[in-house]
């Protein structure tokens, strides 16, 4: 940007250059004479001066309201030759104190006037043209981008439409695969509930948990927040009955679910990072897993105690879907505490 502001700025200065030398140089030429230096410096200061001041402050400022640009674009450039030709006016006097030369001299005020103004006039109409020009070239720009835009808008449309095909045929593919989970859960809860209550207890609650994440969300892609706390309460009975019930765990719910919804599965995969990294055997310090809701927000913390040694290290995975899918759905905050030996999970959601 400042680079592009510099080139620019070289730009208006190699213009306004050869610009001055060629009037100079025509006036000498046709005259056979050019006036003081100090005198051509302190007009092509002010010529410039209402230049830059017509086209960046007077028609920007005048054109903005189109239906009375009509009658603000005359009125802005004749206050604006007013103001040139009192300048004008204060430059010849300062000139007259100091006694700088002025060629041709004026000898009335009606001369002064119509030689300011019809100067005045010539450089309004450069800087018309040279606001329109960037003017142009900034709608085409705008235009351009905005093209740029909707083709990006277009291409990224196109991808998800295919991402959606692929994941639905996916999907269809995999329907027959949950179906016949399902149903060889029953069978085996049916066939085992008459030699083990707590082994049917177990096979029952996983076909639970089993349902509950292979049925579709709602049309909203939500499901009730009481359904997801329902499967964390699963999820932690089936573990402490694959360790007969050794496991440390604080399970507390602070406050009232009614009529609050959220997207599935989120709560769960940080309660599964629980089960899979932490020590949870450890009686002096308990995991624990805390839902809190208060009116409209919930809070939901997991804090427990990291495993000594852990093959794979997975938080990463699993924290980056939570935030991907809570971003299309929900106002959220999360916060992650992963420090030597404790981890903690913070997460803030509006429902």
């Amino acid at each position: 940007m400042k680079r592009l502001e510099f080139e620019n700025l070289k730009l208006h200065i190699i213009f306004w250059t050869v610009f001055i030398v060629y009037e100079l140089t025509t006036v000498y030429i046709l005259v056979g004479t050019i006036s003081s230096f100090g005198d051509d410096i302190g007009h092509y200061i002010l010529y410039i001066a209402l230049f830059y001041f017509n086209a960046h402050l007077i028609l920007p400022t005048t054109t903005i309201y189109k239906k009375a640009s009509y009658f603000l674009v005359p009125l802005g450039i004749i206050t604006e030759l007013v103001l040139y030709l009192l300048v004008k006016g204060l430059l010849y006097y300062i000139f007259y104190i100091f006694h700088v030369p002025v060629i041709p001299p004026y000898t009335s005020i009606s001369e002064f006037i119509a030689s300011g103004i019809f100067r005045g006039i010539y450089f309004v109409g450069l800087s018309t043209g040279y606001w329109f020009a960037i003017t142009t070239f900034k709608n085409t720009k705008k235009i351009a981008d905005l093209e740029t835009i909707q083709l990006k808008n277009e291409l990224q449309k196109q991808e998800l439409e295919k991402t959606l095909l692929v994941t639905e045929n996916a999907y269809l593919k995999s329907q027959i695969n949950p179906h016949f989970l399902l149903n060889t859960l029953n069978f085996l809860y049916n066939s085992v509930s008459k030699y083990s209550e707590k082994i049917a207890d177990s096979v029952m609650t996983l076909s639970d948990i089993m349902r509950y994440a292979l049925t579709n969300a709602d049309d909203d892609g939500k499901v009730w927040l009481e359904s997801e706390l329902d499967q964390i309460n699963n999820f932690v009975k089936l573990n402490q009955a694959r360790f007969n019930q050794r496991l440390n765990i604080e399970l507390v719910i602070e406050g009232k679910t009614d009529g609050l919804r959220i997207i599935p599965l989120v709560l769960i995969t940080l309660v599964e990072n629980v089960f899979k990294y932490g020590d949870l055997l450890n009686e002096n310090y308990p995991a624990r897993i805390i839902t809190t809701i208060d009116g409209g927000a919930l809070i939901f913390i997991t804090q427990n105690l990291k495993k000594k040694k852990v093959a794979e290290r997975g938080y990463g995975i699993g924290i980056k879907n939570v935030k991907d899918r809570l971003a299309m759905y929900h106002q959220y905050e999360l916060i992650i505490e992963d420090h030597e030996t404790e981890y903690k999970s913070i997460l803030k959601i509006e429902l």
